[in-house]
């Protein structure tokens, strides 16, 4: 029995060692990582303390603060490191190497999915591009920071995302827009107490009214945002604020005093080495001159603007230095040297138009492709007619050979039936796509109308995020188009995107829920596609919106034995409400009600199985309910690959 004992003891005593040997490992590690992360941190405050414009933005200290983190395998130091030689490549104008870096900490952002990571990396690349008149790239990176920002509710980042769709707007010459933007961010800088910000967005709207020629107004802000960041001894800010203030003093023909201003810019651009600002105030120095008549003195600082605009790819100031090279050389009388800088600019210029251009590939590309089906329609109509005119041919052949002999009567009857047999499979096919091809541009039409609202409104935030959905939705349904026949899924996807669409219209907006039988899921089910829209459309316009408030849809995908019934349900007026409507809207609803009759004929025809459409008001079935309910019962379809993909 002792010795029982000591061995029990014995081994709680080996176990206990071993737990705490174990403890003493984890602490040891946990204590190690500490360790370094404090380290790291200390090295990265040294960088910070001991960096100026001569030393090199990727210096040892972060250098040994990399290696480090990586050995550690810490993401946050590496993501800090990365972004902060990003933002001093930058400031210098080493704009690819800039990227290169930011590019990095975007892709440490994005594998530890951490979202603060990411905005602040796409708010950063956003700046690089902005600052080489790349401007799509630009708002695809602060468009992608905003949403993220309000997601986190992010003030900061928010801020600066709203400043970069404004710069981007400027670039783009929708100066009134910029301004909505810079003052939205300046009330969010206001409420945070961020003078930085404040400074930022003061001067970038006296940008704004720059452009639209409104000096006083324009030179107010410049004035503002030079006191902000003289208050924060920002030597950057007041360099830009320099600038901005001489520009328009050249538009005011005061050249002396834009000159005092432009070199007070340069004076400190030279000092802290930031070759953009130096490029910008070389060419406004060489305006001024060139205002005064004095060529020679223009042309020595437009040329150094110029080389330095090249160098770093700034378009839109290699383009403005180019064009005022080409007047010096013009006042001078050197003609040849005119035209040459005046080619150059010329080249500059439509390179940056050539980039607007880009935001107007989506129109042209849905032209295009409403063009080409009304093309492909002509191609098939002129089929038909080839094939009428053919059997028209054949049948006085036949009738001529009727008096020949009975037996080619009976064989050419019976190529004469399946030719006709095969003819109407076509036209039921044809008369199909014809009726998808209404549909669409119908649908069309009411969602560009509700964008239009947004847009008179002004609501910049509401107008983004509606053409956001109307723009996959529209993805959605120029492909079904194509298709007899899509997955059921797809169809659910189209009706959310285009129910979010919706919704924003409506203040409160209407609740809606759509409701799939488990049989209808987890089948492959497909349903000829745009079928349930129409049926949307109405409830929402003719039913929920005479409500006001509390509107509500219920849209229903079930099996019933082999068919499939769709349901359509608001609790709105109602129908018989709805007959004592003008004339105008009922001819509206009547039309897609009578387009998805004939398609559920046809969809009949094609497929010799029973279809039925009934719209009712609840009214007739319960007096004290409220609304309208539109059934359609069609078969059930079970495609086991379907040919049809949206994504």
């Amino acid at each position: 029995m002792n010795k029982i004992v000591v061995i029990l003891v014995a081994c709680a005593t080996l176990l206990s060692c071993k737990e705490q040997a174990q403890q003493a490992k984890v602490v040891a590690s946990v204590s190690a990582a500490s360790e370094d992360s404090l380290m790291i941190d200390q090295l990265i405050a040294q960088s910070l303390e001991t960096y100026d414009n001569n030393a090199q933005p990727f210096d040892n200290y972060l250098k040994e603060a990399e290696d480090m983190a990586r050995k550690s395998n810490n993401s946050g130091h590496l993501f800090q490191i990365y972004t902060l030689v990003g933002q001093r490549l930058r400031n210098k104008s080493y704009y690819s190497e800039a990227m290169m870096m930011l590019q990095k900490a975007l892709q440490i952002a994005e594998e530890s999915k951490n979202k603060q990571f990411r905005t602040n990396a796409y708010n950063q690349i956003g700046v690089i591009y902005r600052r080489i008149d790349e401007n799509p790239q630009a708002l695809d990176m602060h468009m992608k920071a905003l949403q993220l920002a309000e997601e986190i509710n992010d003030s900061l980042s928010l801020s600066k995302a709203i400043n970069g769709m404004g710069n981007v707007s400027i670039a783009m010459e929708r100066y009134h827009s910029a301004i909505e933007y810079f003052r939205r961010g300046l009330l969010i800088s206001k409420q945070m107490n961020n003078v930085l910000g404040m400074a930022i967005n003061t001067n970038n709207i006296g940008e704004a009214f720059m452009k639209l020629n409104q000096l006083d107004s324009a030179m107010h802000y410049y004035f503002r945002s030079l006191d902000y960041n003289t208050q924060i001894n920002s030597r950057v800010g007041q360099s830009i604020c320099y600038n901005s203030i001489g520009s328009a003093y050249i538009e005011k023909q005061q050249n002396r005093l834009a000159l005092d201003y432009l070199l007070k810019a340069l004076e400190i651009n030279l000092e802290i080495e930031d070759r953009m600002l130096i490029a910008v105030s070389y060419t406004q120095i060489g305006k001024t001159y060139l205002n005064d008549k004095l060529p020679n003195q223009a042309i020595i600082y437009l040329d150094k603007g110029l080389q330095m605009a090249m160098e770093i790819g700034s378009k839109y100031t290699a383009e403005e230095a180019a064009a005022l090279l080409s007047e010096a050389y013009e006042q001078k009388q050197f003609y040849s040297r005119s035209l040459e800088y005046y080619k150059l600019a010329t080249t500059f210029k439509d390179s940056i138009l050539n980039e607007k251009n880009i935001f107007h590939m989506a129109s042209i590309e849905a032209k295009y492709n409403n063009t080409l089906q009304k093309l492909q329609i002509d191609e098939l109509n002129k089929e038909a007619l080839l094939q009428k005119t053919l059997l028209s041919k054949q049948r006085s052949f036949l009738a001529t050979l009727i008096i020949l002999a009975i037996v080619l009567i009976i064989s050419v009857v019976l190529i004469v039936i399946q030719g006709r047999l095969r003819s109407r499979f076509k036209n039921l096919r044809f008369q199909q796509r014809l009726l998808r091809s209404q549909m669409n541009p119908h649908f069309i039409f009411n969602a560009l109308s509700a964008i239009q609202v947004f847009i008179l409104e002004n609501d910049m935030d509401k107008s983004s995020r509606f053409l956001a959905n109307f723009s996959k939705l529209m993805r959605h349904v120029l492909r079904s188009s194509n298709y007899e026949f899509i997955p059921i899924h797809e169809e659910v996807e189209m009706l959310q995107y285009y129910l979010k669409i919706q919704q924003l219209r409506f203040s409160p907006p209407f609740s809606y829920e759509i409701i799939q039988s488990d049989e209808i899921k987890n089948n492959k089910v497909v349903i000829p596609p745009m079928l349930i829209q129409p049926f949307v459309e109405n409830a929402i316009e003719h039913g929920l919106k005479a409500l006001g408030e509390g509107g509500n849809l219920i849209i229903r995908i079930l099996k019933n034995s082999n068919d499939m019934i769709l349901e359509v349900e608001d609790n709105g007026l109602g129908i018989d409400y709805h007959d004592q409507l003008s004339q105008r809207e009922k001819k509206h609803e009547s039309m897609a009600i009578k387009i998805t009759q004939e398609r559920l004929s046809i969809l009949s025809k094609d497929t010799n199985k029973r279809t039925h459409l009934e719209v009712f008001d609840k009214k007739r079935k319960d007096p004290f309910e409220r609304g309208t309910i539109a059934r359609l019962t069609l078969p059930l379809t079970i495609q086991e690959t379907p040919k049809s993909t949206l994504r």
